[in-house]
């Protein structure tokens, strides 16, 4: 689905947002990851958060 021009956009945002679900971070927080990564996935990585399956 990633390959498939402007679904690609949808289906990214998606995948973010389960990302920071996974990490129990809300939507603002996939927010914060797609506007400012640089930011937020350190922030992410390096918090003490557990990825909860």
């Amino acid at each position: 689905m990633l390959l498939i021009p402007f679904v690609n956009i949808v289906i990214a945002i998606w995948m973010i947002n389960l990302l920071s679900k996974r990490f129990g971070k809300s939507e603002g927080f996939t927010i914060g990851l797609i506007l400012l990564p640089f930011i937020y996935y350190p922030l992410l990585g390096l918090s003490k958060t557990e990825y909860v399956e």
